[in-house]
């Protein structure tokens, strides 16, 4: 008898010991979501459909309630927008003659607004990095009316000069750019062009072109009609200003300097750019488990994962986007599970936003028409681009620096057994790339841990390989090479996944 007990007991405490969340399960929706059956989960395309109702089906399986009334989707708006590059063209018109960009080698451009004819006839000036605070401390632009004209504007926040400002510090967003496109806006320029380096954006120009080349997209009423925006390479920009008489190195190089004053330039942009545009439906899904408590239930948390990627290109290669972002998709999934089977007494969102890639379009659609109000929404999780690579000692976090919210981070890596990974610069601005900033703009709590571009990570074992790993994703980045492989090695996913889900209990449960 005593022997039975022995076992018994012992029995009970590996069952406790157990995580509530099965590897087997993940794996299972990371395979499936990547898989080419649902084409890449394109924006406005077929496999992106395909992708919504697995979402919504899993969450009904789990028992989880519909957010928005009797419905598990939220509807976001949207205007699409696809260039045609055989109907279109632009020149660039300087004092030793016409210089021809080719489209997709040389720039990617489009309309700004959701218009199918853009008649393009316009001075260029270049405003170094584009920037200007609110505050005065910086301003690029020296008073300078640039209305009618186009922006030539560098990537980044600065080439030199003083350090990077640290991970989700405002100096990072000015280097985005979304900011750069915004800010060309505000002043009612005719458009922006922005000089691609590696270094400088993030990635390589090979994500910037397939980024352009298909279907673009934006909220409905949200463009800017009568203006263009793109890309050109910098080995294009150097050539275009030197036909102008003028360095482009130089004249880069000194745009760091507070004195920097806009350089109008003697080249000329014309052209026509036809594009056909339609308007569509898109959807955030949402599945909520109810708080327990009469007193907390209506305050919530959320986790979030974007379920989109790029979809099918032009040219039929299928994005299937398994890093970016199946690995999110199924670690929220997975948490539902584990949370359906022990609620919390705050209530939990599932939210899987829509057009993450066309610029956080689902998760700012869900900002500006929550379907919980963003004052009692406790903290938002993101979920984004987990680790596949394997097992590390730490965990980065992007996203809101409060003393409250790092301080919950801080107990939730200690009983994951993690350390949090130290502040370091942001040069790509990747606190602004992620579905937690539009919350987190709005005031909300909102970390996205585990963003696998954060790179650098303590990992166990051989760690100069599996770095090695870490930063050859960058070659599969938005790119048809981000599939699915059955031998990744979960287990760093998992920490980020446990992690996630003890900061969520913290979150949930807290007074």
């Amino acid at each position: 008898m005593r022997t039975i007990l022995c076992l018994v007991l012992a029995c009970s405490g590996l069952l406790a010991q157990r995580s509530p969340v099965e590897e087997g399960a993940l794996r299972a929706h990371l395979a499936f979501l990547a898989d080419d059956v649902l084409e890449g989960r394109g924006t406005g395309q077929r496999g992106g459909e395909l992708a919504v109702r697995y979402l919504e089906t899993q969450l009904q399986v789990l028992g989880l309630q519909p957010a928005n009334g009797a419905s598990y989707r939220q509807a976001v708006r949207l205007s699409g927008v696809h260039l045609d590059a055989a109907a279109s063209s632009l020149a660039f018109e300087t004092p030793k003659g016409g210089v021809a960009a080719a489209l997709g080698a040389d720039l990617v451009v489009g309309v700004a607004g959701a218009e199918p004819t853009l008649a393009v006839d316009a001075p260029l000036v270049f405003v170094g990095h584009g920037i200007a605070t609110p505050d005065g401390t910086r301003d690029d632009f020296k008073g300078l009316d640039v209305r009618g004209k186009v922006l030539v504007m560098l990537v980044g926040d600065r080439k030199g000069g003083a350090p990077m400002p640290l991970c989700c510090q405002a100096e990072n967003y000015q280097g985005r750019w979304t900011y750069k496109f915004e800010e060309a806006r505000r002043r009612g320029a005719a458009g922006a062009l922005l000089v691609h380096t590696d270094a400088s954006a993030g990635y390589g120009w090979t994500v910037v072109r397939n980024g352009w080349t298909g279907e673009r997209f934006q909220q409905q009423g949200s463009g800017q009609s009568g203006a263009m925006q793109g890309w050109i390479t910098e080995a294009f920009a150097i050539r275009l200003f030197a036909a102008a008489g003028q360095d482009f190195r130089a004249l880069s190089a000194g745009a760091d300097s507070a004195g920097f004053r806009p350089v109008p330039l003697p080249i000329r942009a014309r052209g026509t750019l036809r594009s056909a545009v339609r308007s569509l439906e898109q959807w955030n899904v949402v599945g909520v488990l109810p708080g327990t408590d009469p007193a907390l239930r209506d305050e919530c948390l959320i986790y979030s994962a974007h379920w989109d990627h790029f979809g099918k290109g032009p040219d039929g290669a299928i994005y299937s986007g398994a890093v970016d972002n199946a690995t999110g998709c199924a670690a929220v999934l997975a948490l539902a599970e584990a949370l359906a089977a022990r609620l919390l007494p705050r209530s939990v969102l599932f939210l899987f936003p829509c057009a993450e890639e066309q610029g956080l379009l689902g998760s700012s659609a869900y900002v500006a028409g929550p379907l919980r109000p963003l004052a009692k929404t406790r903290l938002v999780i993101n979920l984004e681009s987990l680790n596949v690579v394997g097992p590390t000692r730490d965990i980065g976090l992007l996203g809101s620096d409060d003393p409250a919210t790092r301080a919950l981070c801080a107990r939730a890596a200690a009983a994951t057994g993690l350390a949090l990974t130290p502040a370091k610069a942001d040069p790509t601005g990747l606190c602004f790339r992620s579905d937690h900033f539009p919350f987190m703009r709005a005031g909300v709590p909102a970390l996205s841990p585990g963003f696998s571009l954060d790179g650098g990570w303590d990992y166990l074992g051989d760690k100069a390989a599996a770095q090695a790993k870490a930063s050859d994703f960058l070659n599969h980045y938005h790119r048809p090479s981000d599939r699915y492989d059955p031998a990744w090695n979960l287990a760093g996913l998992m920490q980020q996944v446990r992690f996630a889900l003890e900061l969520g209990r913290l979150a949930g449960t807290e007074r």
